[in-house]
């Protein structure tokens, strides 16, 4: 009677063992091939290449793909100077643009621009200063499979750039042809440049007012805007010490007197120059060689 117990408990486990065996074969038969990162990143990009009709190549085996717009006729991306950079950039599948020229901008040392792909790839081609080019930037040199969702980038999303380098010996003019485009595009007329490249117009004088010194206190109302029309700063009844402002607004608000309101449009090396500025503490970022657009009205003036 023991033997055909032990008989039964030696059938039942070789029944287990043919069943364990048949699903793990129907388990590997099941697995999923998931790709590699590489494979997609490849696979996306020559995918959004034909379909836009690109004509770029690789950069020699990172999986980034470039065209040189523009060669450039300046001088050699070095490393260790302040260069102008202007930028646009988007997803390949369009859930992600930045694409406002007057923000995207960068004008810290060359050696700090980032993604560091993008800026090696930049110097190893010697682009020039004044030159153009767009990469695609595979996923897993951007924000690989989680993306970004602070900047709703998807995971798995390779990067569409397009890069300008501005000379640096140019770049007054080309703010003032950005500042002549917006006052183009707003109808802004019935304004003086002055000799430093400011356009501005004395909406009122304040001729019965007490006049404006740099050592003024002054009690204002004022708007500032990016050239985008987005303003960055408002205020309402603010005290300030004029001397302790800008450098356009030195030049400028003495033009009125109190009671007066001038409005103008002023370069960034008279503003927050080649870098910008950003406080962490009141959260303001002037993007590097903003141009900007002030309005003032000065209703009282302490001497």
């Amino acid at each position: 009677m023991i033997k055909t117990y032990i008989r039964r408990i030696r059938a039942a486990g070789s029944g287990i063992q043919v069943t364990l065996f048949f699903l793990l074969i129907i388990a590997a038969g099941c697995k999923k091939e998931y790709e590699g990162i590489e494979t997609l990143d490849e696979r996306n990009i020559q995918e959004y290449i034909q379909k836009n009709g690109l004509n770029m190549q690789q950069y020699d085996t990172t999986g980034i793909y470039y065209q040189i717009i523009k060669p450039g006729a300046g001088d050699s991306l070095d490393y260790t100077l302040q260069l102008p950079i202007v930028y646009t950039v988007k997803t390949l599948d369009g859930s992600y643009s930045s694409q406002d020229t007057i923000m995207n901008h960068y004008g810290n040392y060359f050696g700090y621009y980032s993604p560091a792909d993008l800026r090696n790839i930049m110097k190893n081609i010697q682009l020039k200063q004044g030159g153009s080019i767009r990469v695609i930037l595979p996923s897993r040199k951007a924000y690989g499979r989680n993306g970004n969702s602070t900047l709703g980038i998807p995971g798995n999303a390779s990067l569409d750039f397009t890069i300008s380098v501005v000379e640096k010996k140019n770049l007054l003019a080309y703010e003032g042809q950005m500042i002549r485009n917006y006052m183009l595009r707003n109808n802004l007329t019935g304004y003086i440049q002055s000799q430093d490249s400011i356009y501005y117009k004395i909406i009122e004088a304040g001729e019965t007012g007490s006049p404006i010194n740099l050592d003024s206190t002054l009690t204002l109302n004022y708007t500032g805007k990016f050239l985008n029309g987005t303003a960055f700063e408002t205020a309402e009844g603010a005290t300030v010490i004029l001397k302790s402002f800008i450098p356009a607004w030195q030049k400028m608000v003495p033009l009125i007197k109190e009671g007066g309101t001038i409005r103008f449009i002023l370069p960034s090396n008279l503003a927050y120059g080649i870098v910008g500025s950003s406080d962490p503490t009141t959260g303001k970022t002037i993007p590097g060689f903003s141009p900007l657009d002030f309005e003032v009205k000065v209703t009282d003036v302490a001497l």
